[in-house]
């Protein structure tokens, strides 16, 4: 899974990981400013959520009047 996540601070989506392979327990921060985004665990959990609501959004029909 590819994992992207825009900085609060500067906006990029950029990150630094600590090594190749990165544990759930691993800080992952912002490549352009230093901005802890959080544990790679939590980073991806998110990214599972923005999935699903964007699966749930195009499986709802959408009306037009």
């Amino acid at each position: 899974m590819q994992v992207e996540v825009p900085c609060p601070k500067c906006g990029k989506t950029r990150m630094n990981f600590p090594r190749p392979q990165p544990l759930d327990s691993d800080i992952i921060t912002c490549y352009h400013c230093d901005f802890e985004l959080g544990t790679y665990g939590t980073i991806k959990r998110k990214m599972a959520l923005f999935m699903e609501r964007l699966i749930q959004a195009k499986a709802k029909p959408v009306k037009k009047h």
